[in-house]
């Protein structure tokens, strides 16, 4: 039988536990970096794949107040609902229910959108993955920005046993155990994600890794290890219906 990639992120068990690390966790340095390199708190922010809340918690908490936190799954909405009101009265009211690739918010919705740490690489594939991309870029200003991130195949301590990857696998795609269940990721390559960002119509800004911006805490470390990150802006015009 074949395994389905949204599965693990729809139990209740996986959205405990990344609700614990929206607390234990939290921002990481690069990603405040980045965030306050790109935004300001004056901009409207879409968080989708929010999980348990941990990005929505540490920007709202660093005053940017028009954040809305989104994800597919029941189980995370619930959860990361939880997180921000306990935080404070009121902020749970910022998460809702979204597919990241089918987003029904009107075009031109949002100034910036984050998909953090490999939220699109943990999409089942590239055409998912592109269907959410054309549905970033149609939420987004003419001139918005899109921070996402995700782990590099070709960096990092894995990289060797990725490169002998077994021949008629995808490149980058594989399922890894968890202390809930498996989950599917994919690890991809700079040159795979600028394609794709392209083609859905963004402009890449940069492309950093996280060791290259900032020395993370031990907890940060030990949630994420090495990650890359891409910033890019929509590029104007439509990049297209979303199949």
């Amino acid at each position: 039988m074949e395994r389905d990639p949204r599965a693990h992120w729809q139990e209740l068990a996986t959205a405990l536990e990344y609700g614990r690390a929206a607390l234990r966790v939290g921002l990481w340095k690069s990603e405040e970096l980045l965030i306050a390199r790109y935004f300001t708190s004056a901009n409207r922010l879409l968080e989708v794949g929010c999980g348990g809340g941990r990005v929505a918690l540490g920007l709202l908490q660093r005053g940017y107040q028009d954040v809305t936190a989104t994800d597919f799954s029941p189980a995370m909405v619930e959860v990361s609902r939880g997180v921000l009101e306990d935080a404070r009265t009121g902020w749970g009211a910022r998460v809702e229910q979204q597919d990241a690739t089918a987003l029904t918010y009107p075009d031109a919705s949002f100034d910036g959108v984050i998909y953090a740490f490999n939220g699109l690489m943990c999409l089942p594939d590239a055409a998912h993955r592109a269907r959410a991309l054309r549905s970033i870029h149609r939420v987004l200003r003419s001139g918005g920005i899109f921070l996402a991130s995700g782990a590099d195949r070709e960096k990092g301590a894995l990289a060797g046993e990725w490169a002998a990857q077994a021949a008629g696998e995808i490149p980058g795609d594989r399922w890894h155990e968890t202390s809930t269940s498996p989950v599917f990721m994919h690890s991809s390559t700079l040159a795979e994600t600028t394609g794709e960002l392209r083609t859905a119509g963004f402009e890449l800004l940069e492309a950093p890794l996280s060791t290259e911006l900032a020395a993370e805490s031990g907890a940060v470390r030990a949630f994420c290890g090495q990650t890359r990150f891409y910033v890019a802006r929509k590029v104007s015009g439509s990049a297209g219906p979303v199949p």
